[in-house]
């Protein structure tokens, strides 16, 4: 009991410091919008592109690493929360892929095919080993996930696109671990 209490506090106190690394960089981000700069360059910035790599490269390792645990735990998940890692992890994943594509081709139709092809895969896959519903479920989810990565992709390629990036990253990787929670119980 004493180590798992040491092992939450050792992760608050690990999140804690790497908020207090990440929180200054947040104002030199938020300066690439708009002005002369903006207006001279076509597609996004070296950081755009090189934070978009490195939010791809998080999400399918993660997406990896979530569904080798989900085959593994294949039958003795439940129905209800086999339904829910499917749905989040496809609609999660095709929100960052699909605001990814709208960032990269600054086109809604693409991008949005893009993120919903890549929601199907990943929803398809992650619930089959579950059930049929699980992977209807998952696959629904990313078709939903993907179109509204897209149309974010899009609406936000002149206005802080890296930090919209960030923000969806931060957002499937707190639900990816929310998903190893339900997993372990």
């Amino acid at each position: 009991m004493k180590d798992r209490y040491m092992l939450m506090w050792v992760r608050i106190i690990g999140f804690l410091t790497l908020l207090c690394c990440i929180t200054p960089a947040i104002p030199v981000l938020a300066h690439e919008h708009g002005g002369d700069v903006a207006a001279n360059m076509k597609g996004p910035s070296l950081l755009t592109i090189n934070t978009s790599v490195i939010s791809l490269c998080i999400v399918v390792i993660l997406i990896i690493l979530l569904m080798v645990r989900v085959h593994k735990q294949g039958p003795t998940i439940s129905q209800m929360s086999g339904m829910m890692v499917t749905m989040t992890l496809s609609m999660t994943s095709s929100l960052v892929v699909g605001t990814v594509a709208g960032l990269w081709i600054e086109q809604l139709f693409l991008s949005a095919v893009i993120g919903v092809v890549f929601g199907i895969i990943v929803g398809g896959i992650a619930g089959f080993p579950l059930s049929l519903l699980a992977s209807m479920d998952g696959m629904l989810s990313g078709i939903m996930g993907g179109m509204m990565g897209a149309m974010f992709g899009v609406m936000v390629t002149m206005d802080y696109p890296t930090l919209s990036i960030i923000f969806v990253d931060i957002i499937f990787v707190a639900a990816t671990l929310l998903l190893y929670k339900v997993l372990e119980t």
